[in-house]
């Protein structure tokens, strides 16, 4: 086996790996945290709502909103929330 074909090899089981631990930790993400969206910073990207593993996210009137029954509380959105329009609520 060469270095190319080994390098593939090699970055394939990484990334399967990672994809794997990454599923399994989604899964047990039970946080009684919650989070809120403020209107004026969020500018309707999508990237939020596209990330989100609980589908909890939609659109209206351009703007996210976060659907509380759904939401678990992992806090993806807000990594991908370019505008920081997701917050965690203070209750």
């Amino acid at each position: 086996m060469n270095r190319k074909e080994f390098l593939k090899k090699s970055a394939g089981m990484i990334l399967l790996g990672g994809l794997c631990l990454t599923g399994i930790a989604a899964e047990q993400v039970r946080s009684d945290k919650k989070y809120k969206v403020i209107p004026q910073r969020c500018n309707g990207c999508g990237h939020c709502y596209r990330s989100c593993r609980d589908q909890a996210l939609t659109a209206s009137n351009n703007k996210a909103v976060i659907d509380t029954n759904k939401c678990k509380g992992c806090g993806e959105c807000t990594r991908y929330c370019r505008s920081m329009a997701i917050v965690e609520s203070k209750r």
